[in-house]
């Protein structure tokens, strides 16, 4: 760590050292005209939210770190450098959409996503898309999509930006992006981050060296090429939680908490690449022509370095790689201010090849993917309609997987009853019905049934309806869905309420989620109070406040992460009622971002997933939990 600590800082002299010359290009001609703007989002009706200005002040370490304080989510945690399994409003993770510029980044062996992946350094904007309208953008995604738009300078000087972060256990993060301008028409970026952990129980040490590149094109205003490559290589110890004891002392203490598994042990090596090409080639400049071709290389080795069967353990590889194609044109018609309509035509091409050896040492059971290849494709169209105070979309999706066709089909509405600059009420309601295929991994890992890739047929229908509500400085929306998720004949009742208040020194948020859901907690609330001021004359900007929350996790849902599964259980939590406060102190100093955490401060014991402590134990006289500097180099 230390050594990449020096060569960044040495990048950085050079690259602040650089910016004082400007190229003769740069200074003619106006910067950036030709950067097609927000090319890399999926919707023109989402809701974007900034990273830095809701997060950055609190420190969140990963993507469901942030996510968890928004409404309607639900992270099981598995500790610092886990797979943390990102699910919304009772659907599972299996059906949580995460993309990454616009490109979808499941994997395509389990359906869901490694954060570990991407560094929090990366994200620059998460853009949502409604539960109804999820289902339209990628393959079995019906219950979320989150699409993570990451920093893209495009400024006349280099940009560079260091973060740095130390947390307790021996985990030190640092991470570097540069930003540099070749001309008007040319950018390059890269960055690297290396994150180790020593870990707080036995065999949950983690280490992960990320990489990335970008090189963007802007031959015209019509016509942009943008170049993605990234890259991760990481270790990390599968202890799969602690034993359960009634003796709180002994779980929260790491010498005498006994974990389940002791040796077990993944090596992941993820490249992921993508070319993307965005042009205006009709008359109308409001016609966007998108074609995009990626692929995403994982190969997972499951090892037990103390060479030892004589525990359930696994043993081997998998290997996927997933090719996908995408062209999507829009046709926008306006008849007059009030009047706008667009279509939107999509074509998607999949190609996934998966092949493995998985030896499970107890009963010797063998990995029965040892060469599955899949090719599938989709059609899709949606249609947006905004005419005075009624906004409207329909949207349709036919996947084709095997010969047999997949249907999905939904739509939405908004009403806008009262719109001033002082108050406004929007009321809003949707439908879906989608089809959804699963790799049924984890049971044929177990069961080693079938030497083909088994796949289920799923469906996941959804009625929601709700009102926002805004009065000057205050926010509040209510939303009401109810349906029936994938797998299951149960209709399950979904409640999401959020408070915002903003002022010029205080910021209040609130959220309250209720399901009837084995999956999600019965109540969960989460809030943030914050206190914020500008002092000496602008040098100082200042944010401190407390993070709480609280929920309630009645039944026990057994969590595998060697399989990356989980199977509900009828058994009831041990630990019901749960809260937990952070204390955080926010500040800009120039160009620089530091922040102080102390987690935990009333020193409780807490789980939101089953054997996996959430936080550690800290007290507010224990030491600072967390500390973290964000610097940017600028001109």
């Amino acid at each position: 760590m230390k050594y990449l600590i020096f060569i960044i800082l040495f990048i950085n002299c050079l690259n602040v050292n650089s910016q004082t010359v400007t190229s003769d290009t740069l200074k003619k001609i106006p910067f950036g005209q030709n950067k097609i703007l927000n090319s890399t989002y999926l919707s023109k009706n989402s809701e974007v939210f900034r990273y830095d200005s809701l997060c950055i002040w609190n420190d969140r370490r990963n993507l469901s770190e942030i996510l968890d304080h928004r409404p309607g989510f639900f992270i099981n945690d598995f500790g610092q450098g886990g797979r943390n399994n990102i699910s919304f409003n009772s659907s599972s993770y299996y059906s949580t959409g995460i993309f990454r510029d616009g490109i979808q980044v499941n994997d395509n062996f389990y359906q869901g996503f490694d954060i570990q992946n991407l560094s929090v350094n990366e994200i620059d904007r998460i853009e949502e898309i409604s539960a109804t309208s999820s289902f339209f953008y990628g393959i079995n995604s019906s219950g979320k999509v989150i699409n993570v738009i990451t920093k893209d300078f495009f400024t006349p000087q280099p940009f560079s930006q260091f973060r740095y972060s130390q947390d307790r256990d021996g985990s030190l993060s640092a991470d570097i992006f540069l930003s540099q301008p070749v001309s008007r028409k040319v950018s390059v970026m890269a960055g690297i981050t290396k994150h180790s952990l020593d870990g707080r129980y036995l065999n949950s040490e983690f280490n992960v060296w990320r990489g990335r590149a970008r090189v963007n094109l802007y031959f015209s205003s019509d016509f942009n090429i943008r170049f993605d490559l990234s890259l991760s290589n990481f270790d990390r110890g599968l202890n799969e939680g602690l034993q359960y004891t009634a003796d709180k002392d002994s779980l929260a203490d790491p010498l005498n908490a006994k974990v389940i598994n002791s040796v077990q042990k993944e090596n992941l090596e993820n490249y992921f690449s993508s070319a993307q090409f965005t042009g205006k080639f009709f008359r109308k400049k409001d016609w966007v022509t998108k074609v995009k071709i990626y692929s995403n290389n994982s190969i997972r080795d499951l090892y037990n370095p103390a060479d030892t069967g004589s525990v359930n353990i696994y043993s081997g590889y998998q290997h996927s790689i997933a090719y996908g194609g995408e062209l999507l044109q829009n046709i926008s018609i306006n008849y007059g201010k009030n009047y706008l309509s667009d279509l939107t035509l999509g074509f998607n091409i999949y190609s996934n090849i998966l092949n493995g050896n998985i030896t499970k040492f107890l009963n010797s059971l063998t990995d029965p993917y040892q060469n599955s290849r899949d090719l599938y494709y989709s059609l899709r169209a949606k249609y947006d309609l905004r005419y005075s105070i009624f906004s409207a979309s329909a949207l349709v999706r036919n996947d084709n997987l095997a010969g047999k066709n997949y249907l999905n089909a939904g739509a939405e509405a908004t009403v806008k009853a009262i719109s001033t600059k002082k108050a406004s009420v929007n009321f809003s309601a949707g439908i879906r019905r989608s089809e959804y295929f699963i790799n049924n991994a984890s049971e044929t890992y177990v069961n080693a049934v079938s030497t083909d890739t088994p796949i289920s047929d799923l469906t996941n229908n959804l009625i929601n309806g709700g009102i926002k509500f805004r009065y000057t400085n205050s926010e509040f929306e209510f939303v009401y869905s109810t349906g029936k998720n994938a797998g299951s004949d149960v209709s399950v009742r979904n409640i999401n309420a959020g408070y915002n208040f903003i002022s010029q020194y205080f910021d209040i948020s609130l959220n309250y989620n209720n399901s009837n859901s084995e999956l999600f907690p019965e109540h969960y609330i989460k809030s943030d109070i914050a206190y914020k001021n500008i002092l000496f004359r602008g040098k100082l900007k200042l944010r401190t406040g407390f993070d709480f929350k609280y929920y309630n996790i009645r039944n026990i849902t057994f969590q595998d992460q060697t399989l990356y599964s989980y199977s509900l259980s009828s058994s009831a939590f041990p630990l019901k009622d749960q809260f937990i406060t952070d204390f955080y102190i926010g500040a800009r100093i120039g160009r620089a971002n530091i922040n102080l955490t102390v987690a935990n401060i009333f020193n409780s014991l807490v789980y939101n997933t089953y054997l996996f402590p959430l936080y550690d134990r800290g007290g507010f006289l224990n030491a600072i939990s967390r500390f973290t500097i964000v610097w940017d180099f600028i001109n």
